[in-house]
């Protein structure tokens, strides 16, 4: 199984939600939006996807989303 989490740049609005969800793989930039999100999206490994799928739940601006494959 693969995991993406993806994120769509035009919607995040920098809530931070994310980051306190996904904490182990995101952190702030200066302006509190998440880093560790390549516009490619970043591949998770098995422990990873629960707490992406919590990030990707909560996000208030619908800016995440999760592809398993």
């Amino acid at each position: 199984m693969s995991a993406t989490l993806t994120i769509d740049w035009s919607r995040c609005k920098g809530h931070g939600v994310c980051l306190a969800a996904f904490g182990e793989r995101l952190t702030p930039d200066r302006w509190g939006y998440p880093q560790g999100i390549p516009t490619a999206g970043a591949s998770l490994d098995d422990k990873e996807i629960t707490a992406a799928r919590t990030a990707v739940t909560t996000c208030p601006a619908a800016a995440l989303g999760l592809r398993i494959e």
